[in-house]
């Protein structure tokens, strides 16, 4: 009966002993709270701890909706709360947070929470030249027009030009054909008034016979 009784009380020694020892801070809330969901982006999370935790090697991360990572920074520990404030343009959607700080024992902790951040995304530069293709399609059709207006005339002045070409070439030729025809009539009548070489008193048709001397 004594042999059971130490062994009892050795056992309670022993878990008074080690409870000390391996009993570290835990994170008791935070805020925002673990499965929150927000109608706006936080400017700050809060951890609140069962003891206050070390001034050292504390972080807090972000990995936003779209993957990237953001950093909590400017932090702060007031007694047994940890704060880190947060960056003000963070998008909405969810965030998972990672945590890590230093207990009063000196033992590195850790943990994870997520919270949600209600709100639609702000529209990108890409929808923007949809937006805007309606109004240049209906520009689009107004080129055809104004270029067949300027075929139109460049087609009538182009054939105004190649009728007066024309014109020109034939009152040319006319002239031409004229002054031809003038020229073979003179040389016809030139060659008429030369005397015959072989007949040397033979009249010429253009001599007067009442000119010409008596024998």
């Amino acid at each position: 009966m004594i042999t059971v009784f130490a062994a009892v009380l050795t056992f309670a020694a022993l878990l008074l002993v080690a409870g000390p020892a391996s009993a570290h801070d835990q994170l008791l809330s935070s805020d925002p709270e673990d499965g929150a969901t927000l109608d706006e982006q936080p400017t700050s999370i809060s951890l609140t701890f069962s003891a206050p935790p070390l001034d050292t090697g504390i972080e807090v991360t972000l990995v936003g909706p779209d993957g990237t990572t953001a950093q909590g920074h400017d932090i702060q520990v007031t007694d047994e709360v940890v704060t880190a404030q947060l960056a003000p343009d963070l998008p909405p959607g969810k965030y998972d947070v990672a945590w890590h700080v230093v207990s009063s024992d000196g033992h590195p902790i850790e943990g994870e929470l997520t919270y949600v951040v209600e709100g639609e995304a702000e529209p990108t530069d890409t929808a923007q030249p949809d937006a805007a293709q309606p109004a240049d399609a209906t520009d689009q059709p107004s080129m055809p027009t104004e270029l067949a207006g300027a075929g139109d005339g460049a087609g009538l002045s182009g054939l105004a030009v190649t009728g007066g070409i024309l014109a020109s070439v034939l009152v040319v030729l006319g002239v031409v054909v004229m002054m031809r025809r003038k020229i073979l009539e003179n040389d016809k009548l030139r060659q008429a008034n030369e005397p015959d070489p072989e007949d040397p008193d033979a009249e010429k048709p253009n001599d007067n016979p009442e000119d010409k001397p008596k024998p």
